[in-house]
């Protein structure tokens, strides 16, 4: 039998692959704090034994400061890679985000684009996913579906024009599934989404279709936003969005690719 360490297995990119792997009848060994064997900014005397590939999912969210994210996910991601690199564990992928490229402004995203070269050259896959979502979702698509529930105005960022482009959870477990199961790494970062160019505001009309509801939109300007998010995080609030994240919402990706994807595995269509 198979066997594969996925760190952040208990959270909602982490779980779904993990879902995906034990479906295939891979044995699955959880990294991460609430099993208490896994931890980015601490030890990892791990036991690499029967592990034939590795998924990083676990990344510290609560992190604000470029020096603690650094130190923690960049740096504890290149230990993590390069102890599995010694181990000799040759087949894998890492997380990354659909925010990272080449001139992003995002700390989220100028970090994974840190630990992206390491991956790569030990011969692990780098995977970008889209707005994740699913029939229970978290993250981000989460914290949207809770905007459009709590009541009839739902505040919109700018004009609502920003595309988004979103994956299901199961096709991006399945993407990672096939990625660890090849013997050849991709030379690139595979963008992993439907490929649809969805606008924000048609995003969130969508969502509020399927709990029947018609929402009036109120277009805040993004700079407004994030001066508030800012305020909030300075005197030590967390607000369900964070500055940081809106910073990569408004400077996105301007051009992705998803054809690498779509050549490995299936997208359905975000409804």
């Amino acid at each position: 039998m198979s066997g594969v360490a996925i760190t952040g297995a208990s959270g909602y990119v982490g779980s779904a692959v993990t879902r995906c792997f034990r479906a295939h009848g891979w044995q699955v060994l959880e990294l991460g704090r609430r099993t208490g064997n896994f931890d980015l900014g601490g030890k990892m005397a791990l036991d690499w034994s029967g592990i034939d590939a590795l998924v990083h999912c676990a990344w510290d969210f609560g992190l604000k400061r470029w020096a603690d994210i650094e130190r923690v996910n960049v740096q504890g991601s290149l230990r993590l890679l390069e102890a599995a690199r010694d181990a000799g564990v040759t087949r894998g992928v890492f997380i990354s985000s659909l925010s990272c490229f080449a001139g992003c402004r995002s700390l989220y995203g100028k970090a994974k684009l840190a630990v992206e070269p390491e991956a790569a050259r030990i011969g692990f896959s780098v995977v970008r996913p889209g707005l994740v979502y699913g029939d229970s979702p978290r993250g981000m698509m989460g914290t949207l579906e809770k905007a459009v529930k709590a009541g009839p105005v739902v505040p919109l960022i700018g004009d609502g024009s920003q595309p988004q482009y979103p994956v299901h959870e199961e096709d991006l477990a399945e993407l990672v599934f096939a990625l660890c199961q090849s013997q050849k790494s991709t030379a690139e970062p595979i963008a992993a989404a439907s490929g649809e160019a969805i606008p924000f505001r048609e995003l969130l009309r969508r969502i509020a279709a399927r709990h029947s509801r018609k929402p009036i939109f109120v277009a805040i300007p993004w700079r407004l936003i994030l001066a508030g998010l800012k305020t909030m995080e300075g005197v030590g609030l967390n607000p369900p969005f964070r500055s940081d994240s809106l910073t990569g919402f408004v400077f996105q990706n301007p051009d992705p690719h998803f054809e690498v994807a779509h050549q490995i595995t299936s997208f359905r269509a975000f409804q």
